[in-house]
């Protein structure tokens, strides 16, 4: 092994490093994302169920005067 195949493996591997590093970093942001549309689902969600149980209630009331 001579000296320059070591540093040129070095550079690639630092390369590779950074490449991954930018990776990590996208699919964090990426993943912040999707847990705040996650959010926004269950909150819609909630309150959905929340009208579909008032309508039951004020149906219930309704159907029996």
């Amino acid at each position: 092994m001579d000296k320059e195949h070591v540093q040129s493996e070095i550079e690639r591997l630092t390369k590779d490093k950074l490449q991954i590093e930018t990776s990590i970093v996208t699919y964090e942001k990426e993943l912040l994302k999707l847990k705040a549309q996650n959010d926004m689902l269950t909150g819609a969600l909630q309150t959905c169920n929340y009208f579909l149980s008032q309508y039951e209630e004020v149906k219930e009331e309704t159907d029996s005067v």
